[in-house]
């Protein structure tokens, strides 16, 4: 999809580009969901996105294959959302409330899900050990719901699944968007913007 839209022209380009295709874009639901993460503003999650996909063409020769690809690929796409913030921040302050079962659609092979993707069993590979020590602070329901929601299931989908688990005792949607937020509010109280320990 994207590289088909480069058309790279010299080597230098064809070398980022093979890099890009076979490191980079396995991941790409990974950087989607760091973007929506750390993005200000709702929307501009799809152009810090696109962004992202090109800065890494463009800085492709500087990744390390011995360094592990998902740790790199969150500091870089971290970094550059936070410096796109920074050049936005004039605009209006971030949706706190943001949902993201409603721009899901968007997620690039929602439909054909993969080991790339993140789930209830390998959540704790994409969060720092803040992110991580604060989920541990939910309860057990609202964490269920929450994850489910970051690893990109709608709403119904996370009613479906939560009741077949036994976590819900009625398909009820309601209760699905209670426990999100309030698993939202508590991270708010525990974590800072950028997914650290409050210290106050």
């Amino acid at each position: 999809m994207f590289i088909a839209v480069l058309q790279p022209e010299d080597e230098s380009a064809r070398q980022r580009a093979e890099l890009l295709r076979k490191y980079v874009m396995p991941h790409r639901n990974l950087i989607y969901s760091i973007c929506i993460k750390y993005t200000y503003n709702q929307e501009d999650i799809e152009d810090n996105y696109l962004e992202a996909l090109v800065n890494f063409f463009k800085y492709m020769d500087s990744y390390d294959p011995a360094r592990p690809v998902k740790t790199w690929i969150y500091a870089v796409t971290k970094r550059l959302v936070a410096d796109l913030n920074n050049r936005n921040r004039n605009r209006m302050p971030s949706d706190d409330n943001i949902d993201i079962s409603e721009i899901s659609s968007s997620l690039p092979d929602e439909d054909e899900p993969s080991g790339n993707c993140m789930g209830m069993d390998n959540y704790r590979e994409f969060y720092n050990d803040d992110i991580l020590w604060a989920l541990e602070q939910l309860k057990p329901i609202y964490r269920e719901a929450l994850l489910l929601q970051q690893a990109g299931y709608k709403l119904g989908e996370i009613m479906e699944i939560t009741y077949n688990n036994g976590t819900l005792q009625t398909r009820n949607v309601e209760t699905v968007k209670s426990r999100l937020f309030l698993a939202k509010t508590q991270l708010r109280k525990l974590l800072t913007r950028d997914g650290e320990k409050r210290m106050d």
